[in-house]
C-alpha cells in the first residue's frame, strides 16, 4: 500500500463545491476547500484525475515517487467564463431592447447568440479537462 496525500488549495471561486478525486481502481474521494486528506492506494503505478461537477482535469500517473496530489480550479476561466457569458448576453439583449424590430439588432443578436453557442461548446465540451489543474510531487 502507498500513502498519498492529496490537497486543495484554498479558493474563492468554486469554494463551495467538492472536488472529487477518482482513482483508477475505483476509489473515489471527496475534498472540500483548502482541505487535506491521506488517501492509501492499493495499486502502483495507477492512474488518476480530479472532477468538479461534469469538468474534470487530465490524468496523471501516481507511481513509487509520488508523494502528493495538488488540486487548484484553473483561476483565470473560472473567473472569466461568467463574465464573459454575462457580457454576450448583454450584446444578445441590449440591440433588441434599444432598436426593436431593425435589421441591425437581428444581426447583432444573431451575431451574439452564436459566438455564445461557440463559446459554450468549446469552453464546457472541448476543453472540459483543463478545469481542474492536478499535478504530482516527488
Amino acid at each position: 500500500m502507498k500513502e498519498i496525500i492529496i490537497k486543495r488549495d484554498q479558493e474563492k471561486i468554486n469554494g463551495l463545491v467538492n472536488y472529487r478525486v477518482i482513482i483508477e481502481d475505483g476509489q473515489t474521494i471527496l475534498i472540500g476547500n483548502g482541505e487535506t486528506k491521506k488517501v492509501f492506494i492499493d495499486k502502483i503505478p495507477t492512474k488518476a484525475y480530479a472532477k468538479l461537477n461534469w469538468l474534470r482535469s487530465r490524468e496523471v500517473t501516481i507511481d513509487s515517487k509520488t508523494t502528493e496530489i495538488n488540486l487548484k480550479g484553473e483561476k483565470i476561466k473560472s473567473w472569466l467564463a461568467p463574465r464573459i457569458a454575462g457580457f454576450l448576453i448583454l450584446i444578445t439583449l441590449l440591440p433588441r431592447m434599444i432598436w426593436d424590430g431593425s435589421s441591425i439588432a437581428k444581426t447583432v443578436s444573431i451575431v451574439g447568440l452564436s459566438i455564445i453557442l461557440v463559446w459554450t461548446i468549446y469552453a464546457f465540451i472541448i476543453k472540459s479537462n483543463d478545469w481542474v489543474l492536478i499535478e504530482t510531487k516527488n
